[in-house]
């Protein structure tokens, strides 16, 4: 999808007001921590409304099968390729805040305004995928012991098992708050923060909260929405590389002309603006039209972290 934002400015309405949106967004759905653009997953596009479902065929190639030598004239043996598919089914998302007009003038910091919301929307959008991708991870092989809290060791063990699978990179760790905790915790204890690269607060506000740094040039990111599991006694914490994951978006159809339109990403992300004059009341809704699912098991491993 091309970071391509119309913006419908009202009449009346400050135009620089509208430009500073228009670059916040972009700013926000252009950056790696936006879990939207992580090399690790695979972005399967944006197809117009109504071709919405998936197929996506598995041939088991890059590179993992070995040549071998052949004395001649004796023929090479076929190497099956793998035959398997994926379905991903995209659904709408959508968010709606309501302002009245006695709210927004009282307001003294000014913060409660149409513009504000719509970019707030943009954030919503980027941590409702990342949410959905979370809840894809308990579907991989398991890493880790029952009841025992996620660490160092748990960690490595997971990685080494990727390398070991000859899964591409780049990585990506998805984690339960708890688990990240309990990591950074054993790692301290151990003396090896010194690789652990924090998110500095600018760039939680500007990439969302749930992205908090990278550990051997690992993403991290944590989600409350990180599956329980072996009867909630665990987290379905998830390490994968590129391959395991995917998602796809659908773009909506144009909006009516009556429609004010306050940001619109191709029609994957459309965030508008309605009001209601006789309540003395505007409404700001946002829509996202996306779908997520795992696409080869064998490239990630759900990693366990004791709740």
């Amino acid at each position: 999808m091309a970071n391509e934002i119309r913006t419908d400015v009202a009449p009346g309405s400050d135009i620089l007001v509208a430009e500073t949106v228009r670059r916040g967004a972009l700013l926000l759905l252009g950056d790696r921590a936006n879990l939207r653009n992580h090399p690790a997953l695979i972005n399967l596009g944006a197809d117009l409304f109504g071709s919405t479902t998936q197929q996506i065929n598995l041939l088991g190639l890059d590179g993992t099968d070995l040549m071998s030598a052949v004395d001649q004239p004796n023929a090479v043996a076929n190497t099956a390729l793998t035959d398997a598919q994926a379905t991903i089914a995209p659904a709408m998302n959508r968010l709606a805040y309501e302002m009245t007009d006695q709210a927004v003038i009282s307001d003294p910091t000014g913060a409660i305004n149409s513009p504000r919301l719509a970019l707030s929307m943009v954030g919503s959008a980027a941590m409702t995928l990342t949410n959905l991708i979370a809840k894809e991870g308990d579907g991989f092989t398991t890493s880790g012991s029952t009841g025992v809290a996620f660490s160092h060791d748990t960690f490595i063990a997971a990685k080494a098992a990727l390398i070991q699978a000859l899964v591409p990179g780049p990585f990506l760790l998805v984690m339960k708050p708890k688990s990240f905790t309990d990591w950074m915790t054993d790692l301290e204890s151990r003396g090896g923060l010194t690789q652990y690269y924090p998110a500095s607060q600018q760039m939680q506000e500007i990439r969302g909260n749930g992205f908090q740094g990278t550990y051997d040039n690992i993403d991290i990111f944590t989600s409350n929405q990180v599956q329980g599991m072996n009867t909630n006694a665990d987290w379905g914490n998830f390490l994968f590389g590129r391959g395991a994951l995917g998602f796809k978006e659908v773009a909506m159809g144009a909006p009516p002309r009556s429609q004010i339109v306050l940001l619109d990403l191709n029609g994957v992300i459309r965030v508008a603006e309605d009001r209601n004059e006789k309540a003395g009341m505007t409404s700001v809704v946002g829509h996202y039209y996306v779908g997520t699912n795992v696409i080869e098991t064998a490239r990630g491993r759900t990693v366990l972290g004791a709740q």
